[in-house]
């Protein structure tokens, strides 16, 4: 039997279709996967990567140990909050010292003194929880400078990432950056949950010391540069010259003598950050840990379960979406899509309340974390990439003051909101602050048009 000579071509046409289709989807696939994978090729990101996701479990047995003991020791939620308040308090005061630090001793030697300090100061908290003084004020001599070192860490651990890596990387190592602290969250708390109620608290205050060192360890082996691929090649005398060598164009405008201030008048996109920062997390907070919790537990009668479903659902989310913003590669017309995701943003903790219960809520923020994954990594990036080398880490300390400062504000507010009016009024309020910071964006032609 032979075949028509009609249906051949057809066949084979078709066959040609699906093979190049295929072969797209693996060509997508594979550029996907080398963008997310690509700055794990340079040693230092490597060390840096590892070092801080190790130190973030770390900081989980210390979160989870810390009210564990007091509140087993006798201690009361009051007492409590005032040790919290004395490393929350140095924390936000030397944000701004650690991002001047930065900017003049470059991050990693910032990072690499703060690391020490803590792993030594976390060492005399194991020595007094083993010789059971606990009292307050022992507490609070700890944790006064502890915060204070944390504070000058974190403006340069945001700021080193730039220096390890290309512009092309840069997105990409910010996803992984943003994903595994998610992670490490995450696996952070359940493992420090398990040490504590099986062992001591004390047993997990000696692993978060011990996680110190091993960020230490990993910033001391960095040859602290830029590269691409491959280990740093620039001599020491060599570094700053390296750095802004790898500046890209529209850097121009900023040159070496702007000045923070200059910056902070002129520069519109970080002023539109500023805003987005300051009107998303001026209630974020307070709707995460008072007015969800109070959801869960009034309307939607689901308790600590389905709070904590709530969170998980975010925090992966957020983790998932820090993986596909670092998979994207180079983005067209990144401003504008920062814009829409702000906007749905506010759209999904607008309505959050209002869905049908806690299935309907948990997508709703589940898409919430995924849409925050994204825009984080991506806004993190562009700045980093357009900001003037010299001022990276003060830039990155306004930021996380924006960040973190707002916090007592935040959740004395909801709690205020909550009691008189009840948590879901909090959600459309917080989206409408952030609706109108996406506006403000709208209006400016330079952030349009990045």
């Amino acid at each position: 039997m032979s075949l028509s000579p009609d249906t051949t071509p057809v066949k084979s046409q078709s066959e040609t279709s699906r093979k190049q289709v295929n072969a797209q989807g693996s060509r997508t696939q594979w550029r996907f996967t080398d963008n997310i994978l690509a700055p794990l090729k340079v040693r230092d990101f490597r060390l840096l990567f590892s070092g801080q996701m190790i130190s973030t479990i770390g900081d989980m047995f210390y979160t989870v140990a810390l009210p564990w003991l007091m509140l087993t020791s006798g201690h009361t939620p009051q007492e409590l909050g005032i040790v919290l308040a004395a490393y929350g308090v140095p924390r936000v005061a030397t944000l701004p010292i650690g991002g001047i630090l930065s900017d003049r001793l470059r991050p990693r030697r910032v990072m690499l003194l703060a690391d020490i300090m803590r792993a030594l100061l976390v060492g005399i908290l194991v020595v007094l929880v083993i010789r059971h003084q606990t009292e307050v004020w022992q507490l609070c001599a700890v944790a006064v400078p502890l915060g204070g070192f944390t504070g000058l860490f974190l403006p340069a651990y945001y700021a080193m990432t730039p220096e390890i890596l290309t512009d092309n990387t840069l997105q990409a190592g910010n996803a992984l950056n943003t994903s595994s602290i998610q992670l490490a969250i995450l696996v952070g708390s359940g493992l420090g949950g398990f040490i504590v109620s099986r062992l001591q608290p004390g047993a997990a205050l000696i692993v978060d010391a011990l996680t110190f060192v091993v960020s230490a360890i990993t910033l001391a082996l960095m040859r602290a540069g830029r590269g691409s691929v491959g280990p740093v090649a620039f001599p020491a005398a060599d570094q700053r010259a390296a750095a802004q060598a790898n500046v890209p164009e529209e850097n121009a405008i900023f040159g070496p003598d702007t000045t923070f201030w200059h910056l902070l008048r002129t520069w519109r996109l970080l002023q539109v950050a500023l805003l987005v920062v300051i009107f998303g997390n001026f209630l974020f907070n307070g709707m995460i840990e008072v007015a969800l919790p109070t959801l869960a537990h009034d309307q939607f009668a689901a308790g600590a379960n389905g709070y904590g479903l709530l969170l998980a659902t975010f925090g992966a989310g957020s983790f998932l979406g820090g993986l596909v913003a670092g998979g994207l590669g180079r983005i067209r017309h990144r401003g504008i899509l920062m814009l829409l995701l702000i906007m749905a943003l506010a759209c999904w903790y607008s309505f959050l309340p209002f869905v049908g219960g806690l299935s309907g809520a948990a997508f709703f923020i589940g898409s919430a974390g995924l849409t925050n994954g994204i825009l984080t990594v991506i806004a993190f990036t562009t700045l980093q990439q357009q900001a003037p080398r010299h001022l990276l880490g003060r830039l990155m300390a306004v930021l996380m003051i924006a960040t973190v400062g707002l916090y007592p504000f935040s959740v004395a507010l909801a709690g205020i909101i909550t009691t008189h009016f009840g948590p879901a009024l909090l959600f459309p309020i917080g989206g409408a602050m952030m609706l109108g910071a996406a506006l403000f964006g709208w209006l400016q032609p330079e952030v349009r048009a990045l």
